[in-house]
């Protein structure tokens, strides 16, 4: 515990000693607006509002204030754009840093107190590049996309993402400071849904496009009457054929790890709407479902209609309330397929509901265990939570009643009918830009039992390149036998991320008694240190960057027993037409049953984004492995390989089929096969119209012998308002049912369930 103290006391002394690191400017802005056009603001100077010091050099823009909205079709043609202000200059962020981008691009802007409206023209000289599918919200990364993104607190913590196609198929997302992943332009958490309308229309050489983003769908800081609002700013465009895939307004350098830092700034807004936002969404679900008994005879167990209710108040336009009454999921996409076979620690499956999905990230940041894990919340009866910021200061508090734990056969159980509360409070106070304190504290009680977990965490960004992370936290935990158990973890990680070297160093420990029923834990009795070093040549042309990779870990239990050791070593390069190629090996020392033993291992991917029509991903592991017998363990032979194509044979259609598999082989014994696991999953949807779509997932595991289909028809208004109508179907061999009553290999049924819900947003 002495370690754990003296962290916290240099990271303490670290954080206040820290100079204030803010984003330098990268290369001068060229002006791209026309002569009778508004121009962007040619000074430079402290934005408004800015309470960090932070943006001061970056390129702004003021959009024009309009009192007649345009009429939201994706033609130019309202007398709004004849006045908005004009920006026609990108350049590039990739392939080639700074370079003017290829291909023209005209955005204007303007707002009025309810709505900050764009207008787009991208144009092509081949319009055949363009990329392009109709397909659901949120599922278009593969296409040409044209994204503006905003940092409204202008704090470099938290971004929000509107993107559009030009088949008018809307993306939205938020990007947290506190966990940023994906390079130079991080992923978006598209969890996050927002109102917001657009249209388009593609023309001769390419597409048109409109936005109006209501204010209400973002957070942004209150002001003063008359005081003008300053938001970081963002737009970026793509052009996946000529591997152009970042266009951008705001020059960006690979020299600078923050995308948040090298943001632009949209400043001069004034007298935006103060109405708050209230939204209230109903759901009426009825489910008709069947499921084998006790005696494994198919029984249908009838239909059971139940009703919901989400209601989403903003207290402020900075701080938001939201609370469900028996929310229903049965629509979600099933988890991706995982081979579970000798794994020797638990599996992680994303979060999929949208209640816990909303304002995530406010409870995710940098660790080495996931201390809030949603899924643990299995059957929320009501749930409520707060998020939102107040100065400096980001508070998320999620509240729930889970009914699943109360799910026991035996009535006389003390814990039948009884249900688990779960508590998880966050706040985190910003220091300056990507940095900042935090703390974090669960819970969750059921019957007699308690599992809580509380302490702190911290992220600085040191300078351009680089940061600094620190977690600590302390578990208290009695489980329903009474058995009490206390213990901490911590860890701390550098990172450095610049143009051509990249580093990450990592050291941390979990106490053997550290327990959590809220995240989740892989390992405990752990003493871990990794290290990470890449560097990388960028040659941009037909191999467009390439270097190595070296990695080193190593793990002591707390009794100082060596446990785990690996040196792996990689190449990655990138080519043009968006390939991709990463080969590696790996010499690892694992011990597991009292037993050291010594791995080889090599790995192979490739991905292939070539043409909208086609993309291929592949990978092969092959080596050494253990066979994870608690009794008797032993070293075999494992190969994994896993293949996914993605067919795109018109606009509207779509289909992803995908194989991935482990074989195990007993090398003692002259190659005696122990198992061979096959999942094969095929994923297609079908664009009917732009608002009805038809998705089929069809899943088999030839080791479980288990398949799964599921059709789901849906038609979808806007992000909150739409019908569902589904089917779900498994089945699983006879005899591994129940070898005593079925002797064949047929499949039988084992559940079924046909379902609708429908859900209307009402939005005041």
């Amino acid at each position: 515990m002495h370690q754990f103290t003296g962290w916290v006391c240099v990271t303490l002394a670290f954080w206040f000693a820290a100079p204030l690191a803010g984003a330098q400017s990268v290369g001068e802005m060229t002006r791209g607006a026309g002569p009778s056009r508004p121009r962007v603001d040619d000074t430079v100077h402290e934005p408004a509002g800015s309470a960090y010091g932070i943006l001061a050099d970056r390129p702004r823009i003021r959009p024009t204030r309009t009192d007649t909205p345009p009429v939201i079709d994706g033609r130019l043609d309202d007398p709004i754009w004849e006045t908005a202000t004009m920006i026609s200059t990108f350049v590039q962020q990739s392939p080639l840093d700074g370079a003017p981008a290829t291909e023209d691009t005209e955005v204007y802007l303007a707002y009025d107190r309810d709505h900050l409206y764009f207008g787009f023209y991208l144009h092509y000289s081949d319009p055949s590049q363009m990329r392009a599918n109709r397909v659901d919200r949120d599922r278009a990364p593969q296409d040409d996309l044209m994204t503006v993104y905003f940092d409204t607190f202008m704090d470099q913590q938290r971004v929000y993402d509107f993107d559009v196609n030009a088949y008018n198929v809307q993306g939205d997302g938020v990007i947290s400071g506190s966990n940023q992943r994906g390079g130079a332009i991080p992923y978006a958490d598209r969890s996050w849904e927002a109102l917001f309308e657009s249209g388009t229309q593609i023309v001769e050489d390419g597409y048109t496009a409109e936005m109006a983003i209501p204010f209400k769908s973002v957070r942004y800081p209150q002001r003063e009457p008359g005081e003008p609002h300053s938001w970081g700013f963002q737009m970026v465009r793509e052009i996946k054929s000529k591997n152009e895939e970042n266009d951008v307004w705001a020059p960006m350098s690979r020299e600078v790890q923050s995308f948040m830092g090298q943001m632009g700034v949209l400043e001069g807004m004034t007298g935006l709407s103060t109405s708050r936002n209230l939204e209230i969404l109903p759901t009426v679900t009825a489910i008709n479902f069947g499921s084998l008994d006790g005696s494994s005879a198919y029984v249908e167990q009838g239909t059971s209609p139940e009703a919901g209710l989400n209601v989403k108040y903003g207290l402020t336009s900075n701080l938001t309330a939201d609370f469900t009454v028996n929310p229903d999921f049965s629509q979600i996409e099933s988890d991706r397929p995982q081979i579970e076979v000798n794994q020797r620690f638990p599996l992680f499956f994303d979060e999929l509901r949208p209640f816990f999905l909303e304002a995530a990230e406010i409870f995710d940041f940098t660790s080495p265990i996931n201390l809030v894990n949603t899924r643990t919340i299995v059957d929320p009866r009501v749930g409520a939570k707060l998020t939102g910021k107040v100065g400096r200061t980001t508070l998320g508090v999620i509240i729930a009643d889970d009914e699943a734990p109360g799910r026991r056969d035996d009535q006389s159980d003390p814990a039948f009918g009884e249900t688990a509360q779960f508590f998880i409070g966050r706040a985190r106070y910003d220091f300056y830009a990507e940095s900042h304190i935090g703390t974090l504290f669960t819970d969750r009680e059921f019957l007699d039992g308690y599992s809580r977990v509380g302490g702190i965490d911290s992220q600085l960004r040191i300078n351009d390149v680089s940061r600094f992370n620190f977690v600590g936290y302390q578990s208290m935990h009695r489980d329903e036998q009474g058995v009490e158990r206390t213990g901490p973890m911590w860890g701390a990680a550098y990172s450095r991320s610049g143009r051509n070297l990249r580093l990450w160093h990592f050291v941390g420990q979990t106490d053997p008694d550290f327990r959590t029923d809220v995240g989740f834990v892989r390992r405990v009795d752990q003493q871990h240190t990794f290290h990470r070093i890449e560097y990388r040549w960028f040659p941009e042309h037909w191999l467009i960057d390439w270097g190595p990779t070296f990695e080193y870990e190593r793990s002591h239990n707390y009794d100082d027993v060596l446990e785990d050791e690996m040196a792996h070593l990689g190449l990655q390069l990138g080519f043009a037409k968006s390939i991709s190629v990463n080969l590696s090996g790996q010499r690892a020392l694992e011990r597991f049953g009292g037993v050291d033993f010594w791995k080889w291992r090599r790995q192979f991917r490739m991905s292939i984004d070539s043409s909208r029509a086609f993309s291929l991903g592949v990978r092969a592991d092959a080596g050494d492995e253990i066979f994870f017998d608690p009794k008797a363990p032993f070293l075999g032979r494992q190969t994994a390989f896993g293949i996914n194509a993605t067919v795109r044979p018109f606009s509207r259609l779509q289909s992803r089929l995908s194989l991935d598999s482990a074989q195990f082989t007993d090398t003692r014994t002259g190659d005696l096969e122990v198992f061979n696991v096959k999942i094969w999953r095929g994923l297609t949807t079908w664009q009917i119209t732009d608002r009805l779509l038809l998705r089929n997932i069809g899943e088999y595991n030839n080791f479980s012998k288990e398949l799964d289909l599921n059709l789901l028809l849906t038609y979808r208004v806007n992000a909150g308002t739409a019908f569902y109508l589904g089917y779900d179907d498994h089945y699983r061999q006879e005899d591994r049912i129940d070898d005593e009553r079925f002797f064949t290999t047929a499949l039988r049924r084992t559940n079924r369930a046909i379902f609708t819900k429908i859900q209307y947003l009402f939005r005041y």
